[in-house]
């Protein structure tokens, strides 16, 4: 990372952030304009205006070689705008611009990291150049520019400045910038903006320091800045303090003798010619200020995550407070107490859910970025695979959507990789419809779901149980492995179906590092197949990897909390309702329905608990695909837990396999075991 000007490191992480926004909307106008094969107006004018946004703030940021990397970028739509009718290689331009906007997000992420220096980008800038060098061949452009520039630097003088009727409290100066200074229009704004706050700006030479040419122009000619001050030292003073300036001078306005004299001697050929004038700087001048409110505002993640942290202590304490056993043993009526605890409550889960929605962001921010990968690998496989989304407006914590970029990434690349087939082996196989993947996303219960679908060559069962049988992965007979638990091999460490290694891999390499980092926020990953149909994997998070709703209850003298989503009711059993089959498997009929009964104490091995049905309580859950009836011995409380993942130490012991997603610490100081009732009804 660079070495940033005093004041600029703090400015560091909004530059990455708006940066990076830039870029990707950059890629989704290319991935668009690609497929379309056209580059509309609007589209072409919104690729220049970010280029050259990028360009100017990797320049304030003393960031050379991002800056000149987006001029270079620049420079090509400069061409292409200004002569719409230029011929040139359209897959070599976009192989160009995509080249460029993955330089760049790594850059964003390099200039992060101290140990690592600038990238070296003039490879890249030398095959622009020499794309926009052959594309000016055929155009007109370069003689307009060079034409443009022309006029302006004929029309520029000291006349341009001075006016007649001018009292002398208006100062004239001339900026020189040094010429290591890669961005004098961005340097010349911000001495703007300080100069206001002591002077009067009245004009500036380029009038308009946003323009294209202001660089240009300010590098050639200098900044001509005339203005009105109550003192001349500290204008003077902040030049000689502002950066990159190499000189300045005050310039005097000519007398009107010198100024006839000098118009007498003009050819008559000028004579007609209008004198520029230069307008206010539009940055610069003070005007009455139009007042409009601020609608919206950027906030730092990390003040988010902390707000939520603030938000889970008190909800902590809130329940240590509430069952407090002082409170229990006290006797007497607390009744104000106890509707101050209900009105505490009523604000915290308003606070909760306030802190939460801020959170929330749509899905289709990490789906978007799956555009750019099924097209590279397109390019490369000739695969013509076609990326569509369901549902992509799903809005989830935003911790959700960062975590889902790199397992989506390695899914989206197996399916087209090792999902999709070669279109000779579609066609072979009787395939018409065209190949695709699908990514959705939705709500299930207190999860979001997303899914990614393909209709390739699905997998092979014996394919799959034959290499597990070689990796040695095997724990039972052939014969007792599920379709479910055969799938599953395919995220097991160093487990691929591919006999050949190919840049993208084969289905299951970097899987298991997948499932691991979404168990680690209580997620899972599921996955489904049809041989000859096509793959499905689904991973479940959590929608809050915080705080959520639950139900605790006993079960011998291990407590354990589920989560009020998952439950449609509690109740108490008679003899009449239990039904037990010729196999040994208990139900519970429930409104003419024979329901599966799962007893806590016997999935957990737990000694002491309640046995008899009817003195024990019946907690009705449902998923996407079934029910079942969990038997525990009491209900102890619903109340609001925070959860926290089981330590790494504990990682061994399949606790994500045996139903437990996480623990929590309770008012009273104990510990529950937060249950994932879908993996307990799968078992």
């Amino acid at each position: 990372m660079p070495k940033f000007q005093s004041g600029m490191e703090e400015m560091l992480d909004m530059f990455v952030f708006e940066t990076g926004d830039l870029l990707e909307k950059l890629d989704e106008i290319l991935m668009r304009t690609e497929q379309e094969d056209t580059i509309e107006t609007d589209d072409m004018n919104e690729i220049f205006r970010t280029m050259h946004t990028i360009k100017g703030s990797a320049a304030m940021m003393g960031l050379s070689n991002m800056s000149t990397l987006a001029h270079a970028v620049e420079d090509l739509f400069f061409i292409i705008r200004e002569d719409p009718s230029v011929t040139y290689d359209k897959p070599a331009l976009y192989e160009l611009l995509f080249a460029s906007s993955d330089n760049l997000k790594n850059e964003l992420e390099n200039i992060q990291d101290e140990s690592i220096p600038l990238s070296d980008f003039s490879e890249l800038e030398g095959k622009i150049h020499a794309f926009a060098d052959v594309m000016k061949g055929g155009s007109g452009a370069a003689a307009q520019t060079g034409s443009q520039e022309t006029k302006q630097e004929e029309a520029l003088g000291y006349d341009g400045i001075f006016e007649d009727g001018e009292d002398e409290a208006v100062l004239t100066y001339k900026i020189v910038y040094s010429q290591s200074c890669a961005m004098p229009s961005m340097r010349a704004l911000v001495l703007m903006r300080a100069l206001g706050k002591i002077a009067d700006i009245l004009k500036t030479f380029p009038d308009d320091l946003d323009a294209d040419s202001a660089d240009d122009d300010i590098s050639a000619k200098g900044l001509y800045i005339k203005l009105t001050t109550g003192s001349a030292e500290q204008v003077e003073q902040m030049f000689r303090d502002a950066l990159n300036v190499e000189s300045f001078k005050k310039i005097d306005r000519p007398k009107k003798e010198e100024k006839k004299q000098e118009a007498s001697s003009a050819p008559a050929a000028q004579e007609g010619a209008p004198k520029p004038a230069l307008q206010p700087a539009k940055t610069a001048a003070k005007k009455p200020a139009e007042k409009h409110e601020q609608s919206m505002m950027s906030v730092k993640l990390e003040k988010l995550d902390r707000l939520l942290d603030l938000v889970a202590e008190i909800v902590i304490t809130e329940g240590s407070v509430i069952s407090s056993p002082d409170i229990r043993n006290a006797g007497g009526n607390f009744d104000r107490f106890n509707k101050s605890a209900r009105e505490l409550k009523k604000l915290t889960d308003e606070l909760q859910d306030v802190v939460m929605s801020i959170r929330m962001v749509p899905v289709s921010t990490a789906f978007q970025k799956m555009n750019r990968v099924v097209r590279d690998m397109n390019t490369k496989l000739k695969k013509n695979v076609t990326l569509t989304f369901v549902g992509q407006e799903t809005e989830v914590d935003k911790s959700i959507v960062d975590l889902l970029n790199d397992p989506l990434m390695h899914i989206v690349r197996n399916a087209v990789d090792h999902g999709i087939e070669l279109p000779e082996e579609r066609a072979a196989a009787g395939k018409t419809e065209p190949p695709t993947v699908t990514l959705s996303a939705g709500y299930d219960s207190s999860e979001v779901v997303i899914a990614c679908k393909d209709n390739g060559a699905g997998m092979d069962r014996n394919k799959i149980m034959a290499k597990a049988k070689k990796n040695g992965l095997l724990t039972k007979p052939e014969s007792e492995y599920t379709d479910k638990e055969v799938f599953n091999f395919v995220v097991a460490a160093g487990f691929s179906t591919n006999e050949q290694i190919t840049e993208y891999s084969g289905r299951g390499v970097g899987m298991d590092v997948v499932k691991q980092n979404l168990e680690k926020v209580g997620g899972k990953l599921i996955v489904d197949s049809v041989f000859g149909e096509g793959s499905t994997f689904t991973i479940r998070i959590p929608l809050s990897l915080s705080i959520v709703d639950v139900m605790s209850i006993d079960v011998g003298k291990t407590n354990f909390s589920i989560p009020i989503s998952s439950i449609n009711e509690a109740f108490s059993c008679t003899e009449d309702k239990y039904i037990r089959d010729t196999d040994g498997n208990e139900f519970i009929m429930q409104r003419g329905e024979a329901i599966p009964l799962i007893r806590l104490a016997k999935h957990f091995g737990i000694d002491n608990a309640e046995t008899d049905v009817t003195k024990g309580i019946m907690i009705e859950c449902e998923n996407v695909n079934s029910r079942a009836i969990l038997m525990a011995d009491r209900i102890t409380l619903d109340q609001q837990v925070v959860v926290k993942p089981f330590p790494a130490v504990l990682g061994d012991m399949k606790l994500k396999e045996a139903g437990m997603s996480g623990c929590s610490v309770l008012g009273d100081g104990s510990i529950t075991i937060i249950l994932d009732v879908q993996e307990i009804m799968a078992t």
